[in-house]
């Protein structure tokens, strides 16, 4: 069976330069997609705007997200930052979030309401450097799941909070470590599973999905994801299949790009089955050499 499919990507003024290249690079390099979806923050869609197309469309955060919570200046920042509260909000128990909580719900909003199949996750600080067609997610009908095996241990204090949020979100038996990860800048969600877990979440907890997921702020959309199509569904009956590569190389750290601006191509650096590369913003890498790497691989 052909399913049909979109990526899909949250960004943010900040980003915005980024996602101009990751937006070139999905021109030059991607197919299989009916759509791209941008998420952005309303305020932000002038800026974002010209990168609309035939096959790119840019979705406000308003057309997402419930009417009562809406960002606002962060008055402990000097208003550098933005939070996403409100009075009703509050009032069902959602602390105020950040702009990387406001980043996850849109996934699993444009997830539930896109007409696509299929959605593919890519972050606005990764680029697209190979061919690289969304029909090859699918495998004997089943659609690609990042796994990574045991890679969750008892000692990651920061990884805990999110499995055990996202089992009691789902009503199923505390996490047991090491267990697997599914957090990954690649990462392929079903839209009829997405729809399926938001409504299994509101009928456990009694509450719109938005309130059930966010007023614990220490969630991860994809270990919830993940932990419903396997302990939930079953991966097989969920028609996934798992893999353990990474098919983004991703620099996390500034000790990362040591050797970076030494490149000559990123060819150096990939492993045979990646397709693209993340250099994550806050790192401090100068956009413009990437952005040149970039280039000399478009034009190869």
């Amino acid at each position: 069976m052909e399913r049909s499919h979109a990526l899909a990507t949250p960004s943010y003024r900040g980003d915005v330069d980024r996602c101009r290249l990751l937006c070139a690079s999905i021109d030059r390099f991607v197919s299989g997609h009916a759509m791209h979806y941008l998420l952005v923050e309303d305020r932000d869609l002038p800026l974002f705007r010209d990168l609309e197309g035939p096959r790119r469309r840019i979705l406000p955060e308003s057309q997402l997200l419930p009417a009562w919570l809406k960002p606002r200046p962060d008055p402990f920042s000097l208003g550098r930052r933005r939070v996403w509260t409100g009075m009703r909000a509050l009032g069902r128990g959602l602390p105020p979030l950040r702009g990387w909580h406001a980043q996850q719900l849109r996934k699993f909003a444009v997830a539930a309401v896109a007409p696509e199949e299929v959605i593919l996750f890519a972050d606005s600080d990764m680029l697209f450097v190979r061919p690289f067609d969304l029909a090859g997610l699918e495998r004997g009908g089943a659609v690609r799941l990042y796994r990574k095996p045991d890679a969750i241990t008892a000692g990651m204090a920061r990884h805990r909070p999110w499995c055990e949020n996202a089992a009691a979100l789902l009503g199923i038996g505390a996490p047991s470590y090491p267990g697997p990860d599914y957090i990954n800048n690649m990462v392929s969600w079903r839209s009829d599973h997405v729809r399926g877990l938001l409504a299994h979440v509101e009928r456990l907890s009694g509450r719109d999905w938005v309130s059930a997921i966010a007023r614990d702020r220490q969630f991860s959309e994809y270990m919830l994801y993940g932990y419903y199509v396997e302990q939930v569904l079953g991966l097989e009956a969920a028609g996934h299949w798992p893999d353990a590569r990474e098919l983004c190389k991703v620099y996390w750290f500034p000790e990362d790009v040591t050797g970076l601006d030494l490149l000559k191509s990123f060819e150096e650096v990939l492993e045979p089955w990646q397709v693209a590369v993340g250099v994550q913003s806050f790192i401090g890498q100068p956009l413009d050499r990437v952005r040149a790497l970039f280039e000399r691989q478009a034009s190869a």
